[in-house]
């Protein structure tokens, strides 16, 4: 029988997509309310480079970033930060039906990277308030492992790269007793 340990604390990982700068920076002033300051962000890049998925809804400019925020979160109630970031992402928009800005919340740990969703899924497991969650990629043998369901951009170099800067800084800060 295994004894029962409090819920992990991990650092929030943020997937962003926008087509205008003042949006996304508008949008990170309201995360780091909750989640902190930014501690480490990604390379931005063309979401068309990787797939036309989302063309019809934002337009053929939109743009992607990954971040990495400050504050450890309980990994308890993570699944709390998506349903409050779909409802930034839907408060954000002048139009009523569609939205200016994606965003995409989970968490990085020395071993995973983990995603939240709204849609349910073979690989997926629900939390709760309708959140499924999902490993989206391993840490193993020094890299990021692609999974069966891994997106193309998150496997993309220039994003791995991010995220094993990032996951050093996690170790680095689990270490010391930061998180």
């Amino acid at each position: 029988m295994g004894v029962l340990k409090t819920a992990p604390r991990a650092l929030p990982f943020v997937a962003i997509m926008f087509n205008r700068k003042t949006d996304l920076d508008n949008l990170l002033k309201t995360l780091s309310c909750r989640l902190g300051g930014v501690m480490s962000a990604g390379p931005v890049y063309r979401v068309t480079d990787f797939t036309g998925y989302y063309i019809k809804e934002f337009g053929n400019r939109l743009q992607k970033q990954f971040f990495i925020f400050q504050n450890p979160v309980n990994l308890e109630r993570f699944h709390e930060i998506k349903v409050w970031t779909n409802d930034l992402e839907f408060g954000s928009s002048p139009k009523p039906s569609g939205r200016i800005v994606n965003i995409d919340p989970g968490y990085l740990e020395p071993s995973k990277l983990v995603l939240f969703s709204t849609k349910n899924f073979s690989h997926r497991t629900y939390c709760g308030a309708g959140i499924f969650a999902e490993v989206t990629m391993l840490y193993k043998h020094g890299d990021f492992v692609r999974l069966p369901w891994t997106y193309d951009d998150y496997f993309w170099e220039e994003n791995r790269r991010f995220l094993l800067h990032a996951r050093t800084q996690i170790v680095s800060l689990s270490r010391k007793g930061a998180l």
